[in-house]
């Protein structure tokens, strides 16, 4: 599994994603590869897949200008299809709307309020799991953009799926979601990014249910003074988790009672890892820190429905963790192993 790359960037949108691009050059092509042919297994023509993700650019550009901007310099700079990324970062709305259902990504993600944790500081955790076809490449971005919050985030394999926390002290990760409202939009990794670019809290919430959204993501967001909520959002609605002065846990399912009604798929993986998870986080309130977080991404049980998820090498198209982060909120600072935390080392990166 290749090493932890640092990604620095600077300025207007253009100038920010050409520098993701031009570092991100000699993995996208495979990256792509990988995409289509997941796609191919899944009976889904590239053909038409492009087709569909030229729809969602139309609505990338339309609504959020300034992320379109920086795929399209991403893109230039890495020498790709502007219409293939946007594939790449759509796949589970590609998949859902030509009915193509199968097992979903996962991950887990935890947060620490202040009255948690052993000396104040506000924490976000996550597992990242993902589908073979995904490509390895785990990276950090740190990113000063000319008129808006210098954020430092992690992501991977070409996804704009920016996990991490900016000078503002707005910190954020997330889980997928399966719901059965996914439609033509703007596909629901680029939220992310928008969520990082946000002043406040209510800002950073907003992004996460952009109106002309394809699909849905839960989203933990935490603030620098302690405030925690958790977003669960699915095409066309949304409802609002708050954590108060207690570790709060998610992964794959809803949790709201109002949005149950709209999930879809088998969620025993993913109830099981959030009560896991759940538990240690309640056994170590008051003691928690950035270490003992570090710790728990690491836990096995209930394999192979574990926080830290391995699976045996073949066929099956079944996701497993490939890295792990935990971020300072109050610090601004992140840590990132790019690779299984049980077996690879973290590398803090700060602001």
């Amino acid at each position: 599994m290749p090493g932890l790359l640092i990604i620095e960037a600077s300025g207007d949108p253009a100038a920010i994603g050409e520098a993701i691009g031009r570092a991100l050059q000699p993995i996208l092509g495979e990256a792509i590869v990988r995409h289509r042919q997941e796609l191919a297994r899944s009976g889904i023509d590239w053909d038409e897949a492009l087709e569909l993700a030229q729809q969602f650019r139309g609505d990338l550009e339309g609504n959020l200008s300034r992320t379109a901007e920086e795929l399209h310099a991403l893109a230039r700079a890495a020498g790709c299809d502007i219409d293939a990324l946007v594939s790449l970062n759509a796949l589970q709305e590609t998949l859902f709307l030509t009915r193509r259902l199968r097992a979903e990504e996962g991950c887990t993600s935890l947060a620490v309020p202040a009255a948690a944790s052993v000396d104040g500081t506000v924490l976000l955790a996550h597992n990242e799991d993902a589908l073979p076809c995904r490509h390895e490449q785990i990276y950090v971005v740190r990113a000063r953009p000319s008129d808006e919050p210098a954020f430092v985030a992690f992501a991977y394999g070409g996804l704009f799926l920016y996990q991490g926390v900016n000078e503002a002290g707005v910190g954020s990760t997330g889980n997928a979601l399966t719901a059965t409202d996914i439609r033509i939009g703007v596909p629901k990794l680029f939220l992310y990014r928008e969520v990082l670019r946000a002043e406040t809290l209510a800002d950073a919430l907003r992004a996460t249910w952009l109106p002309e959204r394809a699909n849905g993501n839960d989203h933990l967001i935490a603030t620098g003074d302690g405030e925690i909520y958790d977003v669960e959002v699915t095409g066309r609605h949304h409802a609002l988790l708050y954590a108060g002065n207690q570790p709060f846990a998610h992964t794959n399912h809803l949790v709201a009672p109002e949005l149950r009604q709209f999930e879809e798929g088998d969620k025993l993986d993913s109830i099981l890892r959030r009560n896991r998870a759940q538990r240690l986080l309640e056994l170590g309130t008051g003691q928690l820190s950035s270490t003992t977080l570090l710790e728990l991404l690491r836990d096995h049980a209930n394999q192979p429905h574990a926080i830290c998820k391995h699976v045996a090498p073949g066929p099956d198209r079944v996701s497993r963790t490939i890295a792990g982060l935990v971020i300072e909120v109050t610090h601004r600072a992140i840590w990132v192993a790019p690779g299984p935390p049980c077996t690879v080392g973290f590398e803090r990166v700060s602001l």
